[in-house]
Formats: C-alpha cells, structure tokens, sequence
C-alpha cells in the first residue's frame, strides 16, 4: 500500500480463515465487511515496490512469546493477585470475604498487567522483534485457493 522508507512498509493484510470472525479486531459495531483487512507495518529488506503482491513471513518464535504476553502474562497475574490479596486479606482480618479481596486483587493485579503491555506496546512497534518480513514478490497465481478472496 505504501513505502515507509528503504526498509519499512504498509502492507494490507486478510486475515486467514483459522483466526476466525468474532468482530473484535473491527470492533463491536465494526463493518462486517472489512473486519478482515488490516494494514500492518512490514520490514522490506528486497525492497517491495507500492502495489506489489507479496509474501510475508514471521518467526514462530516471536508469535509464541506475542501470545504468552497477551494471554499467559495476564492470567498468570490474576492467579497471583488471587492468591496474594486473599492471604493478605486473612492475615490482616478483612471485613467481607477473603476469596472476594483475592479476587479484586487479582483484577487489579491483571489490569496492572495489561497496563504495562499497553505502555511497552510503544517500545515494541520501535523495534523489529515482532515485525513480519516481506520475503518475496508473488504473482497472482501464486496465491493459495484458501487465501483468495471471495467476490
């Protein structure tokens, strides 16, 4: 879609039939139409030119961790915050139930998490770590049948 610089650019992107149509990345009221299509920052080291199709690849590495962060990081922050405030409710004789306290604190715990992610989203889209790479220049008939868009 457009060239960033000699080493970066916009690609637009549909999403693949396993990541499913919850609505989410569109939004709730989103259009149900275009809730498939992002664009996405890119590395270019081959130099892709503006309306060129290309093919994009990733490290699995990297989409594991991306997802622990998203999904484990948070989780693993509610179970401590559940554990932690409700033995701190019992050792200091809470008013109201201990499991309650532990799991408001675990909320809170969780919320902090997902704060921390949001402020270090701004380092990560700095860097290149998870930045799918353009890999090659495909032809049309190139493109898988399960990739080709229905019209």
């Amino acid at each position: 879609m457009e060239l960033k610089d000699d080493k970066r650019a916009l690609v637009k992107i549909r999403q693949h039939l396993s990541c499913g149509s919850c609505g989410r990345c569109a939004g709730f009221f989103g259009d149900p139409e275009k809730n498939n299509i992002f664009l996405v920052e890119v590395l270019n080291p081959i130099g892709a030119k503006k309306g060129e199709l290309v093919r994009l690849e990733t490290r699995s590495s990297e989409v594991i961790l991306a997802a622990c962060l998203l999904y484990l990081l948070p989780l693993a922050g509610l179970l401590v915050g559940i554990l932690a405030g409700r033995s701190w409710a019992v050792s200091r004789a809470l008013a109201g139930s201990p499991d309650l306290w532990g799991l408001g604190i675990g909320f809170l715990f969780m919320a902090g998490v997902f704060f921390l992610l949001r402020l270090y989203e701004k380092n990560l889209k700095r860097g290149k770590r998870f930045k799918a790479t353009i890999t090659s220049v495909v032809d049309e008939n190139e493109i898988p049948e399960d990739l080709v868009p229905a019209e």
